[in-house]
């Protein structure tokens, strides 16, 4: 019984993790200049970059999916990002994150704040997923 709600847990973390990648992948792919209008990001009127992060988070969901997909005893054979690599992705953000705020310091307070709860966000769910890896 207690790995079956652990693989649940695993299995819903993965999808925690497909949706928010994904969703702000696409977000980001679509509206790339709006999007870093309403965080309070500096765009410089290109989309490239915006939307290149986009493709990135959003083959990160599908990696995720796949992953989950094989926790909950799917067909496909391939192995995608599991919840190591969420952690390490998750962490790198929280650097990355941390770092902008110290070192170019964002101009707005709604991108301070955006960087903040995205964070706290980061490290609740990396938390999560480290307490399931030994599990």
């Amino acid at each position: 019984m207690s790995s079956v709600m652990q693989a649940s847990m695993s299995d819903q973390l993965l999808w925690i993790e497909t949706l928010l990648k994904g969703t702000i992948g696409l977000i980001m792919i679509f509206l790339p200049i709006t999007a870093s209008r309403l965080a309070g990001f500096p765009h410089g009127n290109t989309t490239f970059w915006p939307r290149l992060f986009g493709v990135a988070l959003v083959g990160m969901a599908g990696a995720f999916a796949v992953e989950g997909y094989n926790l909950a005893g799917g067909a496909i054979q391939a192995k995608g990002l599991g919840l190591g690599g969420a952690v390490i992705i998750n962490l790198t953000a929280i650097l990355s994150l941390f770092g902008t705020l110290i070192f170019s310091g964002v101009a707005t307070r709604r991108g301070k704040l955006f960087i903040w709860l995205t964070i706290l966000l980061l490290l609740f769910l990396a938390l999560f997923e480290i307490g399931q890896i030994g599990n």
